[in-house]
Protein backbone atom coordinates (compact mmCIF):
# COMPACT_ATOMS: atom_id res chain seq x y z
CA UNK A 1 0.00 0.00 0.00
CA UNK A 2 1.27 3.75 -0.77
CA UNK A 3 2.44 5.27 2.52
CA UNK A 4 0.09 7.74 3.96
CA UNK A 5 0.44 11.29 2.85
CA UNK A 6 2.69 13.70 5.48
CA UNK A 7 2.61 17.01 5.42
CA UNK A 8 5.81 18.64 5.92
CA UNK A 9 6.20 22.45 7.53
CA UNK A 10 8.05 24.63 4.96
CA UNK A 11 11.65 25.03 5.10
CA UNK A 12 12.76 28.36 6.22
CA UNK A 13 16.56 27.62 6.07
CA UNK A 14 17.52 29.12 9.49
CA UNK A 15 21.23 28.69 8.46
CA UNK A 16 21.56 30.15 5.09
CA UNK A 17 23.80 33.29 5.47
CA UNK A 18 23.73 33.18 9.07
CA UNK A 19 26.55 33.61 11.48
CA UNK A 20 27.49 31.04 14.18
CA UNK A 21 27.64 32.15 17.69
CA UNK A 22 31.01 31.99 19.29
CA UNK A 23 31.03 31.32 23.03
CA UNK A 24 33.80 32.78 25.01
CA UNK A 25 32.97 31.35 27.82
CA UNK A 26 32.81 27.60 27.46
CA UNK A 27 34.83 25.39 30.02
CA UNK A 28 37.99 25.11 27.22
CA UNK A 29 37.80 29.18 26.58
CA UNK A 30 37.81 29.63 29.98
CA UNK A 31 40.95 26.85 30.74
CA UNK A 32 42.60 28.37 27.77
CA UNK A 33 42.73 32.16 29.73
CA UNK A 34 43.47 30.42 33.26
CA UNK A 35 46.37 28.86 31.85
CA UNK A 36 47.41 30.92 29.14
CA UNK A 37 47.04 28.34 26.24
CA UNK A 38 46.86 30.10 23.06
CA UNK A 39 47.33 26.95 21.62
CA UNK A 40 43.48 26.09 21.62
CA UNK A 41 42.23 28.84 19.82
CA UNK A 42 41.57 26.32 16.77
CA UNK A 43 39.40 24.88 19.44
CA UNK A 44 37.59 28.08 20.99
CA UNK A 45 37.66 30.55 18.25
CA UNK A 46 35.11 28.83 16.83
CA UNK A 47 31.03 28.21 16.94
CA UNK A 48 29.77 25.26 18.80
CA UNK A 49 26.55 24.30 20.57
CA UNK A 50 25.13 24.75 23.81
CA UNK A 51 24.06 22.03 25.47
CA UNK A 52 20.46 22.24 27.65
CA UNK A 53 21.01 19.02 29.91
CA UNK A 54 18.33 19.66 33.27
CA UNK A 55 16.63 22.66 34.93
CA UNK A 56 19.79 24.54 35.88
CA UNK A 57 20.88 25.07 32.20
CA UNK A 58 17.60 26.77 31.44
CA UNK A 59 18.64 29.84 33.83
CA UNK A 60 21.90 31.34 32.19
CA UNK A 61 19.90 31.28 28.54
CA UNK A 62 18.49 34.72 28.87
CA UNK A 63 21.79 36.05 29.42
CA UNK A 64 23.64 33.75 26.41
CA UNK A 65 21.06 34.96 24.30
CA UNK A 66 22.04 38.73 24.95
CA UNK A 67 25.48 37.93 24.61
CA UNK A 68 24.33 36.38 21.08
CA UNK A 69 23.00 39.65 19.97
CA UNK A 70 26.24 41.65 19.47
CA UNK A 71 27.15 39.54 17.01
CA UNK A 72 24.02 39.05 15.28
CA UNK A 73 24.51 35.51 15.41
CA UNK A 74 22.31 32.18 15.37
CA UNK A 75 22.71 29.97 18.94
CA UNK A 76 22.75 26.32 18.64
CA UNK A 77 21.15 24.49 21.39
CA UNK A 78 20.78 20.87 21.94
CA UNK A 79 18.30 19.75 24.13
CA UNK A 80 19.21 16.72 26.16
CA UNK A 81 17.04 15.80 28.84
CA UNK A 82 14.53 13.07 27.64
CA UNK A 83 13.27 10.31 30.02
CA UNK A 84 15.39 7.39 30.53
CA UNK A 85 17.99 9.57 27.95
CA UNK A 86 20.31 7.05 28.03
CA UNK A 87 17.97 4.27 27.93
CA UNK A 88 18.43 3.69 31.60
CA UNK A 89 16.44 4.75 35.12
CA UNK A 90 17.38 7.94 36.43
CA UNK A 91 19.04 9.76 33.21
CA UNK A 92 17.16 12.84 32.14
CA UNK A 93 13.82 14.40 33.47
CA UNK A 94 12.02 12.10 35.91
CA UNK A 95 8.83 11.93 33.95
CA UNK A 96 7.23 12.74 30.49
CA UNK A 97 5.45 15.39 32.67
CA UNK A 98 8.52 16.73 33.94
CA UNK A 99 9.73 16.91 30.62
CA UNK A 100 6.89 18.58 29.31
CA UNK A 101 7.31 21.62 32.29
CA UNK A 102 10.85 21.63 31.23
CA UNK A 103 10.69 22.27 27.44
CA UNK A 104 7.49 25.14 28.35
CA UNK A 105 10.41 26.77 30.02
CA UNK A 106 12.91 26.52 27.93
CA UNK A 107 10.44 28.30 25.39
CA UNK A 108 9.65 31.09 27.76
CA UNK A 109 13.43 31.72 28.70
CA UNK A 110 14.20 32.25 25.11
CA UNK A 111 11.75 34.58 24.90
CA UNK A 112 11.58 35.85 21.63
CA UNK A 113 15.04 35.02 20.43
CA UNK A 114 15.08 31.96 17.64
CA UNK A 115 17.48 29.25 17.80
CA UNK A 116 18.20 26.55 16.19
CA UNK A 117 17.55 23.41 18.34
CA UNK A 118 19.13 19.67 18.17
CA UNK A 119 16.53 17.98 19.85
CA UNK A 120 18.12 14.95 21.38
CA UNK A 121 20.67 13.07 20.18
CA UNK A 122 20.65 9.30 20.25
CA UNK A 123 16.77 9.50 21.09
CA UNK A 124 15.24 8.25 18.11
CA UNK A 125 17.93 5.72 16.98
CA UNK A 126 18.03 3.75 20.74
CA UNK A 127 17.13 0.56 20.96
CA UNK A 128 14.04 2.68 23.53
CA UNK A 129 12.72 4.35 21.36
CA UNK A 130 8.80 3.58 21.58
CA UNK A 131 5.12 4.75 21.04
CA UNK A 132 5.55 6.53 24.55
CA UNK A 133 9.34 7.90 23.53
CA UNK A 134 7.93 8.96 19.98
CA UNK A 135 4.52 10.78 21.30
CA UNK A 136 6.75 12.73 24.13
CA UNK A 137 9.36 14.18 21.20
CA UNK A 138 6.52 14.72 18.80
CA UNK A 139 4.40 17.13 21.05
CA UNK A 140 7.72 18.70 22.34
CA UNK A 141 8.84 19.08 18.79
CA UNK A 142 5.69 20.66 17.64
CA UNK A 143 5.70 22.91 20.79
CA UNK A 144 9.04 24.35 19.55
CA UNK A 145 8.40 24.88 16.27
CA UNK A 146 5.37 26.36 16.95
CA UNK A 147 7.09 28.69 19.45
CA UNK A 148 9.16 29.90 16.73
CA UNK A 149 11.89 28.31 17.16
CA UNK A 150 13.89 25.90 14.36
CA UNK A 151 14.10 21.51 15.51
CA UNK A 152 16.58 19.60 14.01
CA UNK A 153 15.29 16.42 15.64
CA UNK A 154 18.63 13.79 16.18
CA UNK A 155 18.60 10.79 13.39
CA UNK A 156 21.39 9.14 14.72
CA UNK A 157 24.86 8.54 12.48
CA UNK A 158 25.78 6.41 9.58
CA UNK A 159 25.92 3.41 11.02
CA UNK A 160 23.20 2.98 13.38
CA UNK A 161 20.23 2.39 11.53
CA UNK A 162 19.40 2.25 7.73
CA UNK A 163 17.67 5.21 6.40
CA UNK A 164 14.24 3.37 5.61
CA UNK A 165 13.92 2.53 9.38
CA UNK A 166 15.41 6.14 10.41
CA UNK A 167 12.57 7.83 8.20
CA UNK A 168 10.08 5.72 9.73
CA UNK A 169 10.91 6.49 13.29
CA UNK A 170 11.29 9.89 12.57
CA UNK A 171 8.08 10.75 11.07
CA UNK A 172 6.94 9.29 14.57
CA UNK A 173 8.85 11.68 16.13
CA UNK A 174 7.41 14.62 14.87
CA UNK A 175 9.85 15.50 11.62
CA UNK A 176 7.32 16.35 9.88
CA UNK A 177 7.12 20.02 11.79
CA UNK A 178 10.59 20.00 12.44
CA UNK A 179 13.20 22.09 9.81
CA UNK A 180 14.96 18.81 9.44
CA UNK A 181 17.60 16.94 10.98
CA UNK A 182 20.93 16.35 12.90
CA UNK A 183 23.79 13.55 11.76
CA UNK A 184 26.64 12.37 13.89
CA UNK A 185 26.13 14.22 17.34
CA UNK A 186 28.95 13.67 19.52
CA UNK A 187 30.08 10.54 17.22
CA UNK A 188 33.10 10.27 14.52
CA UNK A 189 31.60 8.92 10.93
CA UNK A 190 33.08 10.63 8.43
CA UNK A 191 31.77 13.69 6.51
CA UNK A 192 31.44 12.10 3.47
CA UNK A 193 29.48 9.13 4.84
CA UNK A 194 27.40 11.55 6.67
CA UNK A 195 26.54 13.17 3.94
CA UNK A 196 25.80 9.91 1.79
CA UNK A 197 23.06 8.90 4.37
CA UNK A 198 21.47 11.99 5.38
CA UNK A 199 21.05 12.70 1.40
CA UNK A 200 19.33 9.10 1.24
CA UNK A 201 17.19 9.83 4.61
CA UNK A 202 16.24 13.62 3.44
CA UNK A 203 14.64 11.95 0.06
CA UNK A 204 12.42 9.88 2.64
CA UNK A 205 11.40 12.45 4.62
CA UNK A 206 10.14 15.29 1.74
CA UNK A 207 13.99 16.91 1.51
CA UNK A 208 14.22 18.26 5.09
CA UNK A 209 17.59 19.56 5.42
CA UNK A 210 19.79 18.44 7.66
CA UNK A 211 23.32 19.53 9.60
CA UNK A 212 26.48 17.40 10.54
CA UNK A 213 28.36 17.02 13.59
CA UNK A 214 31.73 17.44 12.24
CA UNK A 215 33.48 18.05 15.96
CA UNK A 216 35.62 14.79 16.31
CA UNK A 217 35.57 13.12 12.57
CA UNK A 218 38.72 14.52 11.02
CA UNK A 219 40.49 10.70 11.22
CA UNK A 220 36.66 8.95 10.70
CA UNK A 221 35.83 6.08 13.32
CA UNK A 222 37.93 4.29 14.80
CA UNK A 223 39.42 1.06 14.26
CA UNK A 224 37.83 -1.66 16.04
CA UNK A 225 40.58 -2.41 19.10
CA UNK A 226 40.62 -6.01 20.40
CA UNK A 227 42.23 -4.85 23.61
CA UNK A 228 38.97 -2.50 24.37
CA UNK A 229 35.35 -2.80 23.94
CA UNK A 230 34.74 0.94 24.72
CA UNK A 231 36.78 2.40 21.98
CA UNK A 232 33.98 4.73 21.50
CA UNK A 233 35.20 6.19 24.23
CA UNK A 234 37.42 8.65 24.39
CA UNK A 235 39.01 6.75 21.69
CA UNK A 236 42.91 7.48 21.19
CA UNK A 237 42.70 8.05 17.59
CA UNK A 238 40.44 11.13 16.78
CA UNK A 239 40.85 14.95 15.31
CA UNK A 240 39.34 17.83 14.93
CA UNK A 241 36.98 17.89 11.88
CA UNK A 242 36.07 20.68 9.34
CA UNK A 243 35.71 24.16 11.05
CA UNK A 244 31.67 24.93 11.63
CA UNK A 245 29.91 26.89 8.59
CA UNK A 246 27.11 27.59 7.41
CA UNK A 247 28.81 28.43 3.48
CA UNK A 248 27.77 24.71 1.76
CA UNK A 249 27.02 23.86 -1.39
CA UNK A 250 25.85 20.46 -1.33
CA UNK A 251 22.22 19.53 -1.47
CA UNK A 252 20.59 19.28 1.65
CA UNK A 253 22.84 20.36 3.84
CA UNK A 254 21.91 23.47 6.06
CA UNK A 255 25.38 23.66 7.85
CA UNK A 256 28.48 22.17 9.21
CA UNK A 257 28.57 22.70 12.92
CA UNK A 258 30.15 21.53 15.94
CA UNK A 259 27.63 20.03 18.40
CA UNK A 260 29.59 18.27 20.80
CA UNK A 261 32.20 20.24 22.42
CA UNK A 262 35.56 19.31 21.14
CA UNK A 263 37.93 18.24 24.03
CA UNK A 264 34.62 17.40 26.03
CA UNK A 265 35.52 13.81 27.30
CA UNK A 266 33.43 11.11 26.78
CA UNK A 267 33.24 9.73 30.20
CA UNK A 268 35.46 7.86 32.48
CA UNK A 269 37.43 5.91 30.61
CA UNK A 270 40.33 5.94 27.60
CA UNK A 271 42.55 7.21 30.01
CA UNK A 272 40.27 10.55 31.05
CA UNK A 273 38.80 10.76 34.92
CA UNK A 274 36.62 13.30 33.86
CA UNK A 275 32.84 13.94 31.76
CA UNK A 276 33.85 18.08 31.36
CA UNK A 277 36.90 19.72 28.77
CA UNK A 278 39.67 17.46 29.07
CA UNK A 279 42.89 19.98 27.60
CA UNK A 280 44.79 16.37 26.98
CA UNK A 281 41.84 15.30 24.65
CA UNK A 282 41.89 18.88 23.49
CA UNK A 283 45.70 18.36 22.53
CA UNK A 284 44.80 15.35 21.04
CA UNK A 285 41.87 16.77 18.48
CA UNK A 286 44.28 19.80 17.26
CA UNK A 287 47.61 18.01 16.65
CA UNK A 288 46.07 15.23 15.07
CA UNK A 289 43.45 17.64 12.59
CA UNK A 290 44.59 18.18 9.02
CA UNK A 291 41.97 20.79 9.31
CA UNK A 292 44.33 22.74 11.29
CA UNK A 293 47.00 24.61 10.10
CA UNK A 294 50.17 23.03 10.41
CA UNK A 295 51.78 25.86 12.91
CA UNK A 296 48.57 25.28 15.16
CA UNK A 297 48.85 21.82 15.13
CA UNK A 298 52.88 21.84 16.24
CA UNK A 299 51.70 24.60 18.93
CA UNK A 300 49.05 21.89 20.05
CA UNK A 301 51.80 18.64 20.17
CA UNK A 302 54.24 20.93 22.09
CA UNK A 303 52.11 22.17 24.65
CA UNK A 304 52.35 20.88 28.22
CA UNK A 305 49.17 19.93 29.78
CA UNK A 306 48.23 18.45 33.43
CA UNK A 307 48.49 14.76 33.91
CA UNK A 308 44.43 15.08 35.11
CA UNK A 309 41.68 16.73 34.04
CA UNK A 310 39.92 19.64 35.83
CA UNK A 311 37.02 17.71 37.34
CA UNK A 312 34.48 20.94 36.63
Amino acid sequence: PDPPAVTYAPLQHPFRGARLFVDDRTAGARWQREHGAGWLDPITTRPQARWLNGPPDLVELPVLAARARPQRALLVLVVYHLPNRGCGPGQGAPTSRHYDRWIERLIHQLGSTRAAIVVEPDAVAADCFDTARATLLERSVRRLADAGQYVYLDAGHARWRSTGEMAQRLLRAGIQHAQGFSVNVANRQTTGQSYQWARELSDLLGQREFVIDTSRNGLGPPPDAPDRDDEWCNPRRQALGQAPTTRTSLPGLAALLWIKLPGESDGICGGETTYVFSPTQARRLTASSRFVAAEDRRRAAAAEVPATAPQA
